[in-house]
Protein backbone atom coordinates (compact mmCIF):
# COMPACT_ATOMS: atom_id res chain seq x y z
CA UNK A 1 0.00 0.00 0.00
CA UNK A 2 2.31 2.31 0.77
CA UNK A 3 4.65 1.55 -2.21
CA UNK A 4 1.38 2.43 -4.36
CA UNK A 5 1.34 6.02 -3.06
CA UNK A 6 5.24 6.55 -2.98
CA UNK A 7 4.87 5.25 -7.22
CA UNK A 8 1.61 6.79 -7.94
CA UNK A 9 2.53 10.78 -7.58
CA UNK A 10 5.46 10.37 -10.22
CA UNK A 11 2.92 8.31 -12.92
CA UNK A 12 0.03 11.37 -12.26
CA UNK A 13 2.70 13.81 -12.75
CA UNK A 14 3.31 12.46 -16.19
CA UNK A 15 0.49 11.91 -17.62
CA UNK A 16 -0.38 15.46 -16.67
CA UNK A 17 2.29 16.70 -17.99
CA UNK A 18 1.75 14.48 -21.32
CA UNK A 19 -1.73 16.70 -21.37
CA UNK A 20 -0.58 19.84 -21.08
CA UNK A 21 2.11 19.70 -23.50
CA UNK A 22 -1.18 19.27 -26.12
CA UNK A 23 -2.80 21.90 -24.00
CA UNK A 24 -0.17 24.41 -25.17
CA UNK A 25 0.93 22.72 -28.80
CA UNK A 26 -2.47 23.31 -29.81
CA UNK A 27 -2.62 26.75 -28.79
CA UNK A 28 1.20 27.45 -30.61
CA UNK A 29 1.46 26.07 -33.57
CA UNK A 30 0.26 28.72 -35.18
CA UNK A 31 1.63 31.79 -33.57
CA UNK A 32 5.06 32.36 -35.18
CA UNK A 33 2.94 33.05 -38.54
CA UNK A 34 0.01 34.52 -36.88
CA UNK A 35 1.14 37.87 -36.67
CA UNK A 36 2.15 38.17 -40.68
CA UNK A 37 -0.82 36.31 -41.78
CA UNK A 38 -2.87 39.02 -40.31
CA UNK A 39 -0.73 41.56 -42.29
CA UNK A 40 -0.88 39.39 -45.06
CA UNK A 41 -4.53 39.47 -44.82
CA UNK A 42 -4.41 43.11 -44.93
CA UNK A 43 -3.71 44.18 -41.55
CA UNK A 44 -2.18 47.39 -40.23
CA UNK A 45 0.41 47.23 -37.29
CA UNK A 46 -2.89 48.13 -35.29
CA UNK A 47 -4.87 45.84 -36.39
CA UNK A 48 -2.04 42.92 -36.08
CA UNK A 49 -1.74 44.29 -32.46
CA UNK A 50 -5.44 43.48 -31.92
CA UNK A 51 -5.41 40.06 -33.39
CA UNK A 52 -2.54 39.43 -30.77
CA UNK A 53 -3.81 41.72 -28.19
CA UNK A 54 -7.38 40.24 -28.07
CA UNK A 55 -6.13 36.22 -26.76
CA UNK A 56 -5.03 38.33 -24.06
CA UNK A 57 -8.18 40.27 -23.13
CA UNK A 58 -9.83 37.10 -23.43
CA UNK A 59 -7.55 36.13 -20.93
CA UNK A 60 -8.23 39.49 -18.46
CA UNK A 61 -11.77 39.14 -18.60
CA UNK A 62 -12.76 35.43 -17.74
CA UNK A 63 -9.38 34.19 -15.81
CA UNK A 64 -10.63 35.35 -12.56
CA UNK A 65 -14.22 33.88 -13.08
CA UNK A 66 -12.48 30.74 -13.89
CA UNK A 67 -10.98 30.55 -10.92
CA UNK A 68 -14.12 31.10 -8.60
CA UNK A 69 -16.23 29.02 -10.40
CA UNK A 70 -13.46 26.10 -9.76
CA UNK A 71 -12.76 26.82 -6.54
CA UNK A 72 -16.56 26.67 -5.48
CA UNK A 73 -17.26 23.69 -7.42
CA UNK A 74 -14.12 21.83 -6.30
CA UNK A 75 -13.02 20.75 -9.75
CA UNK A 76 -10.27 21.13 -11.80
CA UNK A 77 -10.84 18.63 -14.79
CA UNK A 78 -14.27 20.21 -16.80
CA UNK A 79 -11.86 23.32 -17.50
CA UNK A 80 -9.51 21.44 -19.20
CA UNK A 81 -11.48 20.43 -21.37
CA UNK A 82 -13.26 23.59 -22.19
CA UNK A 83 -10.02 24.78 -23.18
CA UNK A 84 -9.00 22.41 -25.39
CA UNK A 85 -12.61 22.73 -27.43
CA UNK A 86 -12.63 26.46 -27.38
CA UNK A 87 -8.79 26.30 -29.14
CA UNK A 88 -10.01 23.38 -31.74
CA UNK A 89 -12.64 26.30 -32.11
CA UNK A 90 -10.67 29.45 -32.56
CA UNK A 91 -8.07 26.96 -35.14
CA UNK A 92 -11.33 26.23 -37.40
CA UNK A 93 -12.36 30.02 -36.93
CA UNK A 94 -8.93 31.45 -38.22
CA UNK A 95 -8.94 28.78 -41.24
CA UNK A 96 -12.06 30.12 -42.62
CA UNK A 97 -11.31 33.96 -41.61
CA UNK A 98 -11.25 36.40 -45.13
CA UNK A 99 -9.61 39.35 -43.31
CA UNK A 100 -7.66 40.42 -40.50
CA UNK A 101 -10.64 42.04 -38.08
CA UNK A 102 -12.21 38.89 -38.44
CA UNK A 103 -9.40 37.02 -37.10
CA UNK A 104 -9.91 39.56 -34.20
CA UNK A 105 -12.45 37.49 -32.91
CA UNK A 106 -10.66 33.86 -33.87
CA UNK A 107 -7.77 35.00 -31.69
CA UNK A 108 -10.48 36.40 -28.46
CA UNK A 109 -12.34 32.51 -28.60
CA UNK A 110 -8.18 31.26 -28.29
CA UNK A 111 -7.58 33.34 -25.67
CA UNK A 112 -11.32 31.64 -23.76
CA UNK A 113 -9.04 28.57 -24.59
CA UNK A 114 -5.70 29.84 -22.70
CA UNK A 115 -7.78 30.57 -19.64
CA UNK A 116 -7.88 27.08 -18.59
CA UNK A 117 -4.31 27.21 -17.40
CA UNK A 118 -6.03 28.70 -14.12
CA UNK A 119 -7.19 24.93 -13.32
CA UNK A 120 -3.88 23.15 -15.18
CA UNK A 121 -1.32 25.23 -12.99
CA UNK A 122 -3.27 24.48 -9.72
CA UNK A 123 -4.31 21.07 -10.54
CA UNK A 124 -0.45 20.19 -10.57
CA UNK A 125 0.50 22.65 -7.84
CA UNK A 126 -1.91 20.33 -6.14
CA UNK A 127 0.43 17.08 -6.66
CA UNK A 128 3.19 18.93 -4.34
CA UNK A 129 3.50 20.43 -0.56
CA UNK A 130 2.88 24.05 -0.44
CA UNK A 131 6.47 24.31 0.53
CA UNK A 132 7.72 22.96 -3.29
CA UNK A 133 5.18 25.46 -4.91
CA UNK A 134 7.79 27.40 -6.83
CA UNK A 135 9.82 23.59 -7.86
CA UNK A 136 5.88 22.67 -9.07
CA UNK A 137 5.75 25.99 -11.27
CA UNK A 138 9.12 25.37 -12.75
CA UNK A 139 8.21 21.59 -13.94
CA UNK A 140 5.01 22.65 -15.63
CA UNK A 141 6.21 25.60 -16.93
CA UNK A 142 9.10 23.59 -18.20
CA UNK A 143 6.79 21.70 -20.07
CA UNK A 144 4.99 24.75 -21.22
CA UNK A 145 7.92 25.82 -23.02
CA UNK A 146 8.90 22.90 -24.27
CA UNK A 147 5.52 22.27 -26.38
CA UNK A 148 5.99 25.54 -27.26
CA UNK A 149 9.26 25.54 -28.68
CA UNK A 150 8.36 21.81 -30.66
CA UNK A 151 4.94 23.20 -31.59
CA UNK A 152 6.16 27.35 -33.34
CA UNK A 153 9.05 25.37 -34.91
CA UNK A 154 6.75 22.58 -36.90
CA UNK A 155 4.29 25.43 -37.40
CA UNK A 156 6.62 27.37 -39.28
CA UNK A 157 7.61 24.27 -41.07
CA UNK A 158 3.92 23.30 -41.92
CA UNK A 159 3.34 27.02 -43.12
CA UNK A 160 6.19 26.47 -45.66
CA UNK A 161 4.75 23.37 -46.91
CA UNK A 162 1.38 23.47 -46.86
CA UNK A 163 0.59 27.36 -47.22
CA UNK A 164 -0.71 29.92 -43.98
CA UNK A 165 -3.72 27.90 -42.90
CA UNK A 166 -1.40 24.32 -42.35
CA UNK A 167 -0.60 25.51 -38.73
CA UNK A 168 -4.51 26.09 -38.08
CA UNK A 169 -5.50 22.50 -39.05
CA UNK A 170 -2.94 20.73 -37.23
CA UNK A 171 -4.19 22.73 -34.22
CA UNK A 172 -7.93 21.97 -34.37
CA UNK A 173 -6.87 18.01 -34.82
CA UNK A 174 -4.34 18.45 -31.58
CA UNK A 175 -7.29 20.39 -29.33
CA UNK A 176 -9.87 17.88 -30.03
CA UNK A 177 -6.99 14.89 -29.13
CA UNK A 178 -6.10 16.70 -25.97
CA UNK A 179 -9.93 17.18 -25.64
CA UNK A 180 -9.92 13.45 -25.09
CA UNK A 181 -7.02 12.57 -23.25
CA UNK A 182 -8.19 15.03 -20.67
CA UNK A 183 -10.21 11.26 -19.50
CA UNK A 184 -6.61 10.09 -18.31
CA UNK A 185 -5.71 13.11 -15.90
CA UNK A 186 -5.95 11.99 -12.15
CA UNK A 187 -7.50 14.36 -9.58
CA UNK A 188 -7.94 14.26 -6.30
CA UNK A 189 -11.62 14.86 -4.60
CA UNK A 190 -12.27 18.13 -2.27
CA UNK A 191 -15.07 19.41 -1.57
CA UNK A 192 -16.21 22.61 -2.42
CA UNK A 193 -14.97 25.94 -0.78
CA UNK A 194 -17.25 28.04 1.35
CA UNK A 195 -20.05 30.02 -0.38
CA UNK A 196 -18.82 33.67 -0.57
CA UNK A 197 -19.45 36.37 -2.98
CA UNK A 198 -16.61 36.76 -5.62
CA UNK A 199 -15.81 40.49 -4.27
CA UNK A 200 -15.40 38.68 -1.01
CA UNK A 201 -13.14 35.79 -2.20
CA UNK A 202 -11.04 38.21 -4.46
CA UNK A 203 -10.46 40.66 -1.20
CA UNK A 204 -9.55 37.56 0.77
CA UNK A 205 -6.94 36.37 -1.48
CA UNK A 206 -5.35 39.86 -2.26
CA UNK A 207 -5.00 40.21 1.55
CA UNK A 208 -1.43 38.45 0.41
CA UNK A 209 1.41 41.50 -0.89
CA UNK A 210 3.12 38.41 -2.50
CA UNK A 211 0.25 37.74 -5.34
CA UNK A 212 -0.56 41.94 -5.99
CA UNK A 213 3.12 42.52 -6.42
CA UNK A 214 4.00 38.84 -8.48
CA UNK A 215 0.84 39.83 -10.53
CA UNK A 216 2.10 43.59 -11.25
CA UNK A 217 5.59 42.54 -12.24
CA UNK A 218 4.29 39.62 -14.46
CA UNK A 219 1.79 41.89 -16.41
CA UNK A 220 4.59 44.37 -17.08
CA UNK A 221 6.63 41.35 -18.31
CA UNK A 222 4.00 40.03 -20.51
CA UNK A 223 3.83 43.42 -22.39
CA UNK A 224 7.16 42.57 -23.63
CA UNK A 225 6.45 38.99 -24.59
CA UNK A 226 3.41 39.77 -26.47
CA UNK A 227 4.77 43.50 -28.34
CA UNK A 228 7.80 41.23 -29.34
CA UNK A 229 8.36 37.59 -29.81
CA UNK A 230 4.89 36.99 -30.38
CA UNK A 231 3.66 39.63 -32.47
CA UNK A 232 6.58 42.35 -34.19
CA UNK A 233 9.87 39.91 -33.72
CA UNK A 234 8.48 37.94 -36.48
CA UNK A 235 7.11 40.70 -38.68
CA UNK A 236 10.43 42.39 -38.58
CA UNK A 237 12.37 39.08 -39.39
CA UNK A 238 10.25 38.86 -42.80
CA UNK A 239 10.92 42.76 -42.92
CA UNK A 240 14.69 41.48 -43.71
CA UNK A 241 13.94 38.34 -45.43
CA UNK A 242 13.00 35.51 -43.10
CA UNK A 243 11.19 32.60 -44.43
CA UNK A 244 8.23 30.82 -42.71
CA UNK A 245 10.70 28.22 -41.58
CA UNK A 246 12.94 30.47 -39.84
CA UNK A 247 9.75 32.31 -38.11
CA UNK A 248 9.35 29.02 -36.71
CA UNK A 249 13.19 28.81 -36.01
CA UNK A 250 12.99 32.44 -34.61
CA UNK A 251 10.55 31.65 -31.64
CA UNK A 252 11.59 28.17 -30.96
CA UNK A 253 14.99 29.78 -29.89
CA UNK A 254 13.14 31.79 -27.58
CA UNK A 255 11.18 29.03 -26.03
CA UNK A 256 14.42 26.85 -26.05
CA UNK A 257 16.44 28.90 -23.79
CA UNK A 258 13.67 29.66 -21.69
CA UNK A 259 13.20 26.24 -21.10
CA UNK A 260 16.55 25.99 -19.67
CA UNK A 261 16.25 28.75 -17.52
CA UNK A 262 12.69 27.62 -16.37
CA UNK A 263 14.41 24.60 -14.96
CA UNK A 264 17.28 26.53 -13.72
CA UNK A 265 15.07 28.74 -11.96
CA UNK A 266 13.36 26.44 -9.27
CA UNK A 267 16.16 24.32 -8.76
CA UNK A 268 19.12 27.17 -8.51
CA UNK A 269 18.34 30.53 -9.58
CA UNK A 270 15.86 31.29 -7.30
CA UNK A 271 17.65 29.60 -4.14
CA UNK A 272 20.51 30.69 -4.44
CA UNK A 273 19.81 34.40 -5.11
CA UNK A 274 16.55 35.02 -4.89
CA UNK A 275 13.58 36.22 -6.17
CA UNK A 276 14.27 39.63 -6.59
CA UNK A 277 17.62 39.26 -7.63
CA UNK A 278 16.46 36.99 -10.45
CA UNK A 279 13.89 38.86 -11.61
CA UNK A 280 15.51 41.48 -11.97
CA UNK A 281 18.51 40.60 -13.96
CA UNK A 282 15.95 38.80 -15.94
CA UNK A 283 13.58 42.45 -17.19
CA UNK A 284 17.40 43.75 -17.71
CA UNK A 285 18.29 41.57 -19.90
CA UNK A 286 15.32 41.22 -22.09
CA UNK A 287 15.47 45.12 -21.61
CA UNK A 288 18.85 45.04 -23.73
CA UNK A 289 17.94 43.00 -26.03
CA UNK A 290 14.81 44.71 -27.12
CA UNK A 291 16.53 47.84 -27.60
CA UNK A 292 18.79 46.47 -29.83
CA UNK A 293 16.20 44.70 -32.22
CA UNK A 294 15.97 47.43 -35.05
CA UNK A 295 19.65 47.82 -35.29
CA UNK A 296 19.60 44.23 -36.39
CA UNK A 297 19.88 43.23 -39.87
CA UNK A 298 20.49 39.61 -40.46
CA UNK A 299 18.20 36.69 -39.14
CA UNK A 300 20.99 35.02 -37.67
CA UNK A 301 21.69 38.23 -35.26
CA UNK A 302 17.94 38.39 -34.42
CA UNK A 303 17.88 34.52 -33.53
CA UNK A 304 20.59 35.42 -31.15
CA UNK A 305 18.66 38.01 -29.38
CA UNK A 306 15.66 36.32 -28.59
CA UNK A 307 17.62 33.23 -27.20
CA UNK A 308 18.89 35.63 -25.07
CA UNK A 309 15.84 37.48 -24.10
CA UNK A 310 14.52 34.08 -23.55
CA UNK A 311 16.72 33.06 -20.90
CA UNK A 312 15.81 36.23 -19.05
CA UNK A 313 11.89 35.49 -19.21
CA UNK A 314 11.97 31.83 -18.59
CA UNK A 315 14.34 32.46 -14.96
CA UNK A 316 11.69 34.95 -14.31
CA UNK A 317 7.98 33.33 -14.89
CA UNK A 318 8.00 30.35 -12.69
CA UNK A 319 9.47 32.67 -9.65
CA UNK A 320 6.35 34.82 -9.98
CA UNK A 321 4.10 32.26 -10.15
CA UNK A 322 5.70 30.45 -6.82
CA UNK A 323 5.30 33.63 -5.63
CA UNK A 324 1.75 34.26 -5.93
CA UNK A 325 0.26 30.79 -4.37
CA UNK A 326 2.97 29.39 -2.50
CA UNK A 327 1.29 30.85 0.87
CA UNK A 328 -2.58 30.58 0.01
CA UNK A 329 -4.65 27.47 1.27
CA UNK A 330 -5.62 25.02 -1.75
CA UNK A 331 -9.57 26.35 -1.45
CA UNK A 332 -8.40 29.24 -2.55
CA UNK A 333 -5.71 29.01 -4.62
CA UNK A 334 -7.89 28.62 -8.16
CA UNK A 335 -8.77 32.12 -7.42
CA UNK A 336 -5.41 33.18 -6.60
CA UNK A 337 -4.41 32.09 -10.13
CA UNK A 338 -7.05 33.47 -11.69
CA UNK A 339 -6.47 36.86 -10.02
CA UNK A 340 -2.26 36.34 -11.26
CA UNK A 341 -3.40 35.40 -14.54
CA UNK A 342 -6.06 37.87 -15.14
CA UNK A 343 -3.56 40.55 -13.88
CA UNK A 344 -0.74 39.44 -16.51
CA UNK A 345 -3.11 39.46 -19.03
CA UNK A 346 -3.88 43.08 -19.17
CA UNK A 347 0.12 43.10 -20.63
CA UNK A 348 -1.04 40.75 -23.00
CA UNK A 349 -3.62 42.74 -24.11
CA UNK A 350 -1.71 46.22 -24.00
CA UNK A 351 1.65 45.21 -25.16
CA UNK A 352 0.76 44.44 -28.77
CA UNK A 353 -2.07 47.17 -28.85
CA UNK A 354 0.09 49.90 -27.55
CA UNK A 355 3.47 48.90 -29.90
CA UNK A 356 1.18 48.50 -32.60
CA UNK A 357 -0.24 51.98 -32.50
CA UNK A 358 3.16 53.59 -32.19
CA UNK A 359 4.78 51.61 -35.16
CA UNK A 360 1.36 52.87 -36.81
CA UNK A 361 2.78 56.19 -35.84
CA UNK A 362 6.15 56.22 -35.63
CA UNK A 363 7.73 52.95 -36.99
CA UNK A 364 9.09 50.09 -35.77
CA UNK A 365 12.60 51.01 -34.25
CA UNK A 366 10.39 53.43 -31.92
CA UNK A 367 8.27 50.33 -31.24
CA UNK A 368 10.80 48.54 -29.88
CA UNK A 369 13.03 51.23 -28.30
CA UNK A 370 9.23 51.63 -25.96
CA UNK A 371 9.07 48.22 -25.54
CA UNK A 372 11.90 47.67 -24.26
CA UNK A 373 11.57 51.00 -21.84
CA UNK A 374 8.46 49.03 -20.37
CA UNK A 375 11.27 46.04 -19.58
CA UNK A 376 13.32 48.28 -17.73
CA UNK A 377 10.09 49.52 -15.64
CA UNK A 378 9.80 45.99 -14.98
CA UNK A 379 12.80 45.32 -13.40
CA UNK A 380 12.46 48.24 -11.22
CA UNK A 381 9.19 46.86 -10.15
CA UNK A 382 10.63 43.77 -9.44
CA UNK A 383 13.20 44.76 -6.50
CA UNK A 384 10.27 45.64 -4.17
CA UNK A 385 9.83 41.49 -4.62
CA UNK A 386 10.95 39.93 -1.44
CA UNK A 387 14.67 39.58 -1.13
CA UNK A 388 14.19 36.04 -0.17
CA UNK A 389 11.41 33.32 -1.35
Amino acid sequence: MNKEKAETPARVRAVFLGVTALYWISLYLYVPILAPYAEYQGGTPTVVGLVVGAYGLAQLLLRIPLGLASDRMGRRKPFLTLGFLSSSAACLWFVFATDAWSMVGARFVSGIAACAWVAFSVLFAGYFPSAQATRAMAYITFCNNLAVMSATYVGGRLADAWGWTAPFWASAGVGLLGAVSVSLVHERPRGRSAPQSPLRRIRSVMRYPELVLASTVAALGQYNTFATIFSFVPNYAVGIGATKTQLGILTMLGTLSSSAATLLSGTHIAPRVGPRLAVFVGYLTVAATTVAIPYLETVEALYASQAIAGFGRGATYPILMGLAIARLPDGERATAMGFFQAVYAVGMFAGPVAAGVVGDDLGYTSLFLSTGAVAVLTALVALRLPRRA
